[in-house]
């Protein structure tokens, strides 16, 4: 007669269980290997390698002679790249039309398919079975992403916390040490330490939040208002009040809140205090403004040596690749 099996290996093969049903490992992956099972739990490799039978018995696990244990399921082939932007990536002169045009550009000299996907309000969003989602300023379909166990990826922007996250590659910039790189570029330009306006993006926005605590951690600031979108219409109200506080010099956490700024300056016949703007977004260039640059080149060639890697059938872990700002010195505002 058998004996029975001790409390430790039933726990063992529970865990494994657990870790085939999770929300981390995606099907035709590779799983532990016997030998991976033996020292991470603490059991003989023989007892390791008959939990792995057990389980492929049970039709949790496929093991394949020579190769190794997988994770059951097929996994498509991916033909293409499926770009979802928000609609404000149509906007002309915009941070979203700029960095879609470059990657795009970039994808069909490596002759990557593409396909785009622009999200109507209310409508229900379709990811494409054999494409990978890279996906701009649309929550919905990172959450899409997540919910289906599929690789996406996130561009300028961090990925979801917790489980999520195992599935989201993310390829952005270090939104706080943008911050405190204007407030250098502010304190150089005015020889002040502090009495600086910040104009930030909306509110809630998590990438206004990091600039201006980025900003505040090396400059003092007088004044904060919040616009109410990213465009200049959004932050021209918000604009006037900081002028009227008479800043020593102001920080705009996007080019298109730096141009409202400049666009109430010219419509009350007002010179323009120290000015810096973030993004380096085609709008700058012909503002002339000084601005912490997007490392443009470099984003969109680690996004596109992310895609090859997962069109090539890489289950890798997702990677968070995080850049570092380029400050952009022009010689007006």
């Amino acid at each position: 007669m058998a004996r029975p099996r001790s409390r430790h290996v039933l726990e063992v093969k529970a865990a494994l269980a657990a870790r085939l049903n999770n929300a981390i490992v995606h099907p035709g992956g590779r799983f532990l290997s016997t030998r991976s099972v033996a020292e991470r739990f603490g059991v003989s490799y023989q007892t390791a390698h008959r939990l792995l039978a057990e389980l492929h018995d049970e039709g949790m696990l496929r093991r394949v002679p020579a190769s190794g244990s997988y994770v059951p399921g097929l996994r498509p082939a991916l033909r293409g790249v499926q770009l979802i932007f928000h609609a404000r990536a149509r906007r002309r002169e915009s941070f979203g039309a700029h960095l879609l045009q470059r990657l795009e550009d970039a994808l069909v000299q490596q002759r990557v398919p593409v396909e785009h996907s622009w999200i109507r309000r209310g409508a229900s969003l379709r990811l494409r079975e054999d494409h990978y989602p890279v996906i701009w300023e649309e929550p919905s379909a990172v959450e899409a992403a997540v919910r289906a166990r599929r690789f996406a990826m996130l561009l300028n922007n961090r990925p979801p916390v917790g489980l999520g996250g195992a599935y989201i590659d993310a390829v952005t910039a270090d939104d706080f040490s943008g911050g405190a790189c204007a407030a250098e570029l502010l304190k150089q330009r005015t020889g002040h330490e502090t009495g600086f306006a910040v104009l930030g993006g909306p509110v809630d926005d998590a990438r206004s939040v990091q600039r201006i605590a980025g900003f505040r951690e090396h400059a003092g600031i007088r004044i904060t208002r919040h616009a109410k979108s990213w465009f200049v219409e959004g932050g021209r109200a918000k604009a006037a009040e900081i002028l009227a506080a008479n800043p020593v010099g102001i920080f705009a956490c996007n080019d298109r809140l730096a141009e409202a700024v400049l666009a109430v300056c010219s419509a009350r016949r007002l010179p323009p205090p120290p000015l810096v703007g973030f993004d380096n977004a085609p709008i700058a260039e012909r503002l002339r403004l000084t601005t912490i640059g997007i490392p443009w080149g470099a984003m969109v060639a680690e996004a596109v040596r992310v895609i090859r890697e997962r069109l090539q059938g890489s289950l890798a872990s997702a990677r968070l690749i995080c850049l570092s700002h380029e400050p952009v010195m022009r010689l007006t505002a």
